[in-house]
């Protein structure tokens, strides 16, 4: 007859004594993920009912006496569980290598250290998968910094154990928006890695990043567990900084807002523009697209004025000049100005 060493654990105990008294072998078997294998026989743990077992941020409290043997628990910090669950989860995951013991009482979930974008903390929910397929939602309480502590009532078996947002799944889970210049244009690329009843991306754009203007409204997928990819461009943007943000509305009226990305824009294929040209109260405006050294040179070819300057907007006091035509040098780009 097999023996087996029965053991009520105090609600305090840790992994360290359990391999200690357990004869449990605990190790690093990848980076991110660390194993703990319980055996077979003497070497089997009860977990008896009210007491606490807690390995490596998973803490089970049994409603009635709980045994696990011949098992390997598995603690895995990405997100590779397939089938995924229905909401968006967390990168980190307890796994179980038999589920033939059925568990009742109370789970707990650490998900400290554990990356949760784009999901939030204080809105989370314990997701327990049963078998190979099927995944059970128990909203417990999140307590917005650590940890998920959840009731399981009935007999369920632990196959797979994560984090998922509440309720239903966030509209979009995005993977990039960038803006890049083109022949004077913007080019504006996006994409998601998931999409739940999205409606369609509002396209908007900025010139302060404050005030923004719809520039077009771009058809979603709808419903997507893959990759999906959208683009469209800006034909005229501003001179200047030029700021952009997409909001993706639902079917249900609800809306998420992507970064805002910046694409900075010279004009007319220039990377310098200069104004207000004649000069108007002895200032003169310089806008850059790049780094560069601006020279003022009068009619008689003397440099009266030479200035480093970062990429951005500039004024210069001109006011101690004499009246007349100047050429202001900046870069290769030559400027005839006039101070009146």
């Amino acid at each position: 007859m097999k023996k087996m060493l029965t053991l009520a654990l105090s609600r305090r105990f840790r992994v360290i004594r359990a391999l200690m008294l357990f004869s449990v072998v605990f190790g690093s078997i990848k980076p991110c993920a660390s194993q703990l294998y319980i055996g077979p026989d003497v070497n089997s743990l009860v977990i008896k009912s009210g007491d606490s077992f807690s390995y490596d941020g998973l803490t089970l409290i049994p409603a009635t006496n709980f045994t696990l043997n011949d098992n390997t628990v598995t603690r895995t910090d990405a997100r590779s569980i397939s089938p995924t669950p229905t909401g968006n989860y967390v990168a980190r995951y307890f796994s179980f290598s038999k589920t033939t013991a059925v568990f009742s009482g109370t789970i707990r979930f650490s998900y400290a250290g554990a990356t949760l974008s784009p999901l939030t903390a204080g809105l989370l929910e314990l997701n327990i998968r049963t078998d190979s397929t099927t995944w059970t939602n128990k909203s417990g309480t999140d307590n917005g910094s650590s940890y998920v502590e959840a009731t399981v009532s009935g007999a369920h078996t632990l196959n797979t154990l994560t984090l998922a947002s509440i309720g239903v799944p966030l509209p979009v889970t995005w993977l990039y928006f960038s803006a890049s210049l083109r022949n004077n244009a913007v080019d504006l690329n996006w994409a998601t890695a998931a999409e739940f009843n999205t409606q369609h991306f509002l396209v908007q754009h900025s010139s302060s990043g404050v005030k923004w203007q719809t520039l077009e409204l771009v058809e979603a997928a709808g419903n997507s567990a893959t990759p999906r990819y959208y683009s469209c461009a800006h034909t005229n943007p501003s001179f200047g900084n030029n700021y952009y943000r997409l909001i993706q509305q639902d079917l249900d009226g609800k809306q998420d807002y992507s970064d805002i990305v910046r694409a900075w824009v010279g004009e007319n294929g220039r990377s310098i523009r200069v104004y207000p040209n004649p000069v108007s109260h002895g200032e003169l405006t310089v806008c850059l697209i790049e780094d560069a050294v601006c020279r003022i040179f009068d009619a008689t070819g003397r440099n009266v004025l030479s200035l480093p300057f970062r990429a951005g907007i500039h004024k210069l006091d001109v006011s101690g000049l004499q009246r007349g035509l100047y050429h202001l040098h900046c870069s290769a780009e030559v400027f005839p100005i006039i101070i009146p």
